[in-house]
């Protein structure tokens, strides 16, 4: 048996924690090859205050509403808990009816929702200077009315007059100019240099799957399109590594299963195509002088901690790619790199010694390349911002 237990040191590392966990969801996007660390500290460098399981940015206002309203109700701290709960429950059915056919978060568990969008909000509403007040939103909730003043930025906007008002009120998610304009200067303020306020700033939206695809890329800061550089570059080198895992695990599975008609023999043919492609399509050159140590050194300045083995599986992974012009598919040295790696991550319980994980294995781990929170989380905030004018 297995289990997760809340260790309370501070809001920092309760939201780091929650966003591991919620990757473990997510077939495609689960970090098989321990490359988490280097993927969010490039996603914080550009988008700062954001997470893969935002939908919409005015929930950046919706929170702070919502704990405004049951702040200020003059009960016990349990009752003004409550209240926010109840509040943020009626968020979910005011939004389908406002129209929210898609990005409401709690749409499907309604009142059993455990995930509430303040938990989703909490850190960037921090990271944002949107939110004041440093702990959990528990502990918000313990300031006695009377001293909630500084607990929210300066120049927030108020909620609607009938915000949440009723059981059956409605409320949508575009931006009021207003408040779009109040986003707009928190970005500003506290992460002048991202790229997330450079396009807060833009007139239109780019519609692109990646951000290094963006029509504008040639005419960002030197300094932007570094950080954008080294997010291409490890996104697309690292996705090479991770389809050949894939790999590696759907043959041993087909070996095992043995019947040349089974689903592991088209995995394994599915991956093997898919590799092909990958070096087919991934210029050799784009990897030729590329600095690792700046991309360690722009890591370094967020919080999260690229470990000395991740560098040394990255830099020899990337030199294996380099010497074989991307036909990793079945050169011995990469094979071993993978399989080494995840063996070392995972110990006793690595799909390549544990027979009965790798059976339990869903046949698709990490086979999506690194977006970095680009699309859709980012890419729906600044249409929205645009949207607002």
């Amino acid at each position: 048996m297995s289990f997760l237990a809340w260790i309370d040191f501070d809001q920092a590392d309760r939201d780091r924690t929650r966003r591991i966990m919620d990757l473990f969801g997510q077939e495609d996007t689960r970090d098989e090859l321990g490359l988490g660390s280097v993927r969010d500290a490039l996603a914080d460098l550009m988008f700062p205050g954001t997470s893969t399981i935002q939908t919409r940015l005015r929930y950046m206002l919706f929170v702070p509403w919502i704990y405004r309203m049951a702040g200020a109700h003059k009960g016990t701290a349990a009752a003004r808990r409550e209240l926010a709960r109840a509040l943020e429950i009626r968020l979910i059915d005011a939004l389908v009816r406002g129209g929210g056919t898609q990005n409401v978060i709690g749409s499907a568990a309604r009142e059993k929702l455990k995930r509430l969008p303040s938990d989703v909000y909490w850190a960037g509403l921090l990271t944002l200077g949107v939110r004041r007040f440093q702990g959990g939103r528990n502990a918000c909730l313990e300031v006695t009315p009377g001293e909630a003043a500084g607990l929210w930025a300066a120049g927030l906007p108020h909620a609607p007059a009938d915000f949440l008002s009723s059981p059956d009120c409605t409320a949508t998610f575009p931006l009021t100019t207003e408040e779009a304009g109040f986003l707009r200067d928190r970005l500003a303020q506290e992460a002048p240099r991202s790229l997330y306020t450079l396009l807060s700033r833009q007139a239109t939206a780019a519609n692109c799957d990646m951000i290094w695809q963006h029509p504008a890329r040639a005419d960002w800061p030197d300094d932007i399109k570094g950080i954008v550089g080294h997010a291409e570059r490890f996104s697309r080198l690292m996705h090479g590594a991770s389809l050949l895992y894939n790999l590696m695990l759907s043959e041993k599975a087909a070996h095992m299963q043995g019947s040349e008609d089974s689903s592991w023999h088209e995995r394994v043919q599915s991956y093997s195509t898919m590799l092909d492609t990958w070096a087919d399509e991934t210029p050799g050159t784009l990897f030729d002088n590329w600095d690792l140590q700046d991309l360690w050194l722009l890591a370094q300045g967020t919080i999260h901690d690229v470990k000395q083995h991740s560098r040394r599986f990255i830099e020899t992974w990337r030199d294996i790619v380099l010497e074989t012009r991307g036909q990793v598919r079945s050169d011995p040295t990469a094979r071993a790199l993978v399989r080494d790696r995840e063996t070392r991550l995972k110990g006793a319980k690595s799909r390549f010694r544990n027979d009965g994980a790798l059976m339990r294995w869903s046949g698709a781990s990490g086979t999506a390349p690194l977006n970095f929170r680009w699309k859709p989380v980012v890419a729906n905030h600044v249409r929205d911002l645009v949207d607002a004018g």
